[in-house]
């Protein structure tokens, strides 16, 4: 079975960064960033344009149609990026 990328794994992520040629230095700022770009994209992104560009992907992913799981996915995830910005305003 095909593996997801696991974007829990912090240190694979720092690993990948230093194979990609990232400076020993500047892992832990790119870690930290991530942590917040990531939800700022989604929120951007919004869960329409999510979900089109998860389906556009489908076919390059090998996936298949999953469409109403999908929208409900796109929803909940953009949601939970919109309350992790919320969050850390609130904190500033």
């Amino acid at each position: 079975m095909t593996r997801r990328p696991d974007l829990f794994n912090q240190q694979a992520f720092e690993d990948a960064l230093l194979e990609l040629g990232c400076a020993q230095y500047f892992v832990k700022p790119i870690t930290s960033d991530f942590k917040l770009f990531v939800p700022v994209v989604l929120k951007e992104i919004g869960e329409n344009q999510l979900f089109v560009i998860v389906e556009n992907s489908r076919s390059e992913l090998k996936l298949g149609d999953q469409e109403a799981a999908w929208k409900l996915a796109c929803k909940y995830i953009v949601r939970w990026a919109e309350n992790e910005i919320e969050k850390y305003i609130s904190q500033k």
